[in-house]
């Protein structure tokens, strides 16, 4: 395929600033015009040509033709890839009325769905899924290296102990040995979504781990890392003991349905828990310092809209609650569900397009806080599942699309924003540093901030992603809430915009807590260290956020102020490839956590 290369080499004749989608497609027709080729080729064909000449040393690295060439470059702008995977179906205990129930799907998943049609094609296989997974993301661009591991299904904890581990042992092996084994599985192929479901692990001679403790030490050195462990579970499912289990499998995030924060709205919809059993699970989950992630459902049958807002105040307000992060599924219509028999007897009306923007609008303009990520605002179901609700799938931008209008129209609500980032009262603090003398922070204030673009707080809108950024316009900005075990601070270093470049998560423990023995009560928390940007291999250093040093300044930063809370140690919830960095910092291995003494 001597035209691909052609087409690269033109890509590295042309200036940096005319490297842009638009001149990529021009080399493209004017190359097969002068080869009298019919058919454009495609950027994941370019793509894998790109790495081919690099394993052969005939041109050198170039991030930017690196990242044109890249397809879904969403996916690795937060400088981790997500791997989503699906465990086999299980009884369910829930029972809730707008939950598809397909007797070969796990419940509330639909075999339509594209991840779950992944899952169905590989047999729920832990080690297919990976696979192809991981061959899809390499195949477009990705590094997978730093990897978040996510599985899917609502009550994981309801399957037995055995199954549990093993799967995730397998999610460790396949990880381990994927390198070993792509070129037995890797094929050309214009699109690897045509290879996804060919693996016959039969004919792969495949070295597993004995055990789910040696597949994690192995990761810690392989080339796909798993860093984050996410699994989804039900408020009445979670206990001390399911927790420390999470811990020994590597969980770092837990994804909770909650729903509705009304005891009357759960009760009709069948969800069979109340507020106060998710109130005490969010608060168990916080103990053991596991990032939370909640589901929200407004459009719920017996619901309102003013009800719904006023779940998602009660979400950021009570102490309980106030999760890292969040997931907003308005409520969809689905066939063989008991809400379908009831919308076809005219009692349960859907919620509109309209309605789910005006709860959308009033969240991101009043209550999502600066700590807090909206991760998604739809679910991803195929339009042909849906009897009835709004069939747009765009709504995260129609929704921001009408804020940033407003935004431009009424200045007030520009002050509003700024507010809510950099003076808010409502908050019990908010400190702004300078951060050109680190050694010697002298904290500042901000002029007002006129930043059109930024229409919500929240940490994904935020994000710096591939933007350009100079360490001139950096300020560290410490915000201090409370949960319910104790104080809890959002440390970031920001721009003067707002854009979020690297944060952590710190707990100074005032109340319940997981004593362990080798803790002790003087003993503050890190509950998560993440970098944003375009996501660099391990060892390289790109001229972005990732690599930079940054990170050890928020961990001396919140060593700091642990100390000037009378606080003597420091533990961190890692898991695998990040061990290698907080030993660096002089933190040592503790049952599943890093601690330093400070």
């Amino acid at each position: 395929m001597d035209y691909l290369k052609q087409i690269i080499d033109k890509l590295y004749k042309l200036p940096e600033d005319q490297l842009t989608n638009e001149n990529l497609h021009k080399v493209k027709k004017w190359t097969i015009k002068e080869l009298w080729i019919k058919i454009i080729p495609t950027n994941i064909q370019l793509q894998r040509k790109y790495q081919e000449l690099l394993k052969e040393w005939k041109i050198k690295d170039n991030k930017q033709i690196h990242f044109l060439l890249m397809k879904r470059k969403i996916r690795s702008l937060s400088g981790i890839v997500p791997i989503q995977v699906l465990t086999k179906p299980w009884p369910c205990p829930g029972k809730c009325i707008f939950c598809p129930n397909e007797s070969i799907m796990p419940k509330s998943y639909i075999s339509t769905e594209p991840g779950a049609m992944r899952a169905l094609l590989n047999q729920f296989d832990p080690l297919k899924q990976s696979f192809n997974r991981l061959l899809s993301l390499q195949s477009t661009g990705h590094n997978t290296d730093k990897i978040e591991m996510i599985v899917l299904w609502w009550s994981f904890d309801a399957y037995d102990m055995e199954y549990k581990t093993n799967f995730i042992k397998q999610l460790y092996d396949a990880c381990n040995i994927f390198q070993n084994i792509k070129s037995k599985i890797d094929t050309e192929v214009d699109n690897p979504k045509s290879a996804r479901f060919t693996i016959d692990l039969e004919k792969l001679d495949l070295q597993l781990s004995k055990s789910i403790e040696e597949a994690q030490k192995i990761n810690e050195t392989s080339e796909n890392r798993i860093i984050w462990l996410t699994i989804e579970t039900r408020p009445d499912l979670v206990n001390e003991k399911n927790i420390q289990f999470w811990r020994k499998l590597g969980v770092t995030r837990i994804e909770i349905w909650i729903q509705s924060t009304f005891d009357d709205i759960l009760e009709a919809n069948k969800r069979w828990h109340t507020i106060e059993q998710a109130k005490q699970a969010l608060h168990l989950i916080r103990k053991y310092w596991i990032k939370i992630s909640t589901h929200m459902m407004p459009g719920l049958y017996k619901s309102t809209i003013e009800k719904d807002i006023e779940s998602f105040k009660i979400l950021f307000e009570d102490p309980y609650l106030k999760p890292d992060e969040l997931k907003f599924y308005p409520t969809s219509v689905i066939p063989n569900t008991e809400l379908y028999q009831l919308y076809k007897k005219w009692e349960y009306t859907p919620i509109t397009t309209e309605e789910i923007k005006k709860i959308i609008k009033e969240v991101k303009q009043n209550y999502i806080p600066p700590y807090t990520r909206i991760k998604r605002l739809i679910r991803d179901i195929p339009e042909s599942e849906i009897v009835s609700w709004s069939m747009i799938t765009n709504l995260r931008q129609l929704a921001e699309h009408e804020l940033k209008k407003e935004l431009k129209i009424d200045k007030k609500l520009q002050k509003k924003y700024f507010h809510r980032l950099f003076e808010n009262q409502e908050w019990l603090e908010i400190k702004v540093f300078d951060v050109k003398d680190f050694d010697n922070l002298k904290e500042i204030k901000l002029e007002k901030h006129t930043n059109e673009n930024l229409i919500c707080l929240c940490t994904r809108c935020r994000e710096i992603r591939n933007q350009k950024n100079t360490n001139d316009n950096i300020i560290l900005v410490m915000r201090k809430y409370l949960s319910s075990v104790g104080e809890e601070y959002f440390i970031s270093f920001e721009n003067m915009d707002g854009y979020l470049i690297w944060f952590t998560r710190l707990l100074i423990p005032t109340n319940d807590f997981a004593n362990f023995e080798w803790l002790g009560e003087k003993t503050a928390i890190v509950r998560e260290l993440h970098v944003y940007g375009l996501q660099e291999k391990i060892w390289e250093k790109w001229e972005e956020s990732q690599h930079k040093g940054f990170g050890t300044k928020l961990m001396k930063t919140a060593e700091k102020l642990s100390k000037e809370k009378w606080f003597e140690k420091v533990s961190v919830i890692s898991w695998v490839w990040v061990k290698w960095f907080y030993k660096k910092i002089w933190y040592n291995p503790e049952w599943t956590y890093m601690v330093k003494e400070i």
